[in-house]
């Protein structure tokens, strides 16, 4: 089987890669030619000069691009070639916009699952993600070996669509998760007490998460963003408001995910602020097994104690 990947920032390039490495022809395209040019100069890759050419020479095509506008002029250029692919939506996009596309396309003999990925670019690059995967049972046996080449753990969550309801549910809690951890640091820090102080004893409560032992990874990520990127803060708004609107259309009020979409950017600028009035600071030390932040409890180990298997 031939792959494509279309979409190569961050999470898409890891994704060639560990495909690449599985012994799969991957064919690549991104707006931008010169990271096809770069990536295409490593074993098994191939770059494409537009998504027709990449459509022409896959069987399978991963698309990693931004949002539903995007997939869907993916599809629609597939669609164009006139030949039968199987698309793998990697993309965070709602349940019914994949279920839409996939009846959209089929006339076309082109099939469509939705195989949404979780555990960020540390874990893309060893090909050790969570993918959660919707689709006929056909289909998804019919790409299984592409999506083992980039996971740890395979979901099928069922039909088209499945696979997207449930990252949205997974990305709702892991940012409503930062959104709480900066409410209470900003609570502590009124009343005198440090936000390392806070994060240790949150390690030994009920309170205690992944969220917690890696907290400042999103303050790092969204301010070390390279230029012409999407900022985190505007992705993590589109998600939770797309969480909200697809329990809204499946009949499921989201009245915390709601409030959460309406306060999550001003809460990200009341953080930023009170960063940038630290003036210069020490880079939080990371994990030497996932790369992300360690606070003050695993520093002298070196690495969270969940992060052994890495």
């Amino acid at each position: 089987m031939k792959v494509g990947i279309i979409g190569l920032g961050n999470m898409g390039e890891q994704i060639a890669r560990a495909i690449a490495r599985a012994g799969f022809k991957t064919h690549l395209y991104d707006v931008r030619p010169e990271t096809v040019e770069r990536l295409a100069s490593e074993e098994n890759m191939v770059g494409c000069s537009s998504v027709k050419e990449l459509a022409q020479e896959s069987d399978a095509i991963g698309v990693v691009v931004l949002n539903e506008a995007q997939v869907a002029s993916v599809a629609d250029e597939v669609v164009a070639t006139g030949l039968p692919r199987t698309l793998i939506i990697h993309s965070t996009v709602t349940p019914a916009f994949v279920q839409e596309l996939a009846a959209a396309v089929a006339p076309a003999g082109v099939k469509v699952i939705d195989a949404t990925v979780a555990g960020g670019v540390a874990r893309a690059k060893t090909g050790q993600l969570t993918v959660m995967v919707g689709g006929d049972d056909a289909t998804v046996g019919s790409v299984r070996e592409v999506l083992e080449a980039i996971a740890r753990d395979v979901f099928v969550v069922g039909p088209a669509g499945a696979g997207s309801a449930m990252k949205l549910a997974v990305n709702f809690m892991t940012i409503s998760s930062y959104a709480l951890e900066m409410e209470a640091m900003e609570f502590v820090r009124a009343h005198g007490i440090s936000e390392d102080a806070l994060s240790s004893v949150l390690t030994t409560s009920s309170a205690d998460s992944r969220a917690v032992r890696t907290w400042g990874f999103h303050d790092r990520l969204r301010r070390s963003a390279p230029p012409g990127t999407a900022p985190s803060q505007v992705v993590m708004r589109k998600d939770v408001s797309s969480f909200a609107r697809a329990g809204a259309r499946a009949g499921s009020l989201m009245p915390l995910a709601t409030i959460a979409a309406e306060t999550l950017l001003p809460k990200i600028a009341e953080r930023d602020a009170y960063l940038d009035s630290l003036g210069e600071i020490d880079a939080v030390p990371r994990c030497a097994r996932c790369t992300l932040e360690l606070i003050p409890p695993f520093r002298e180990a070196g690495a969270h104690p969940e992060c052994a298997d890495i």
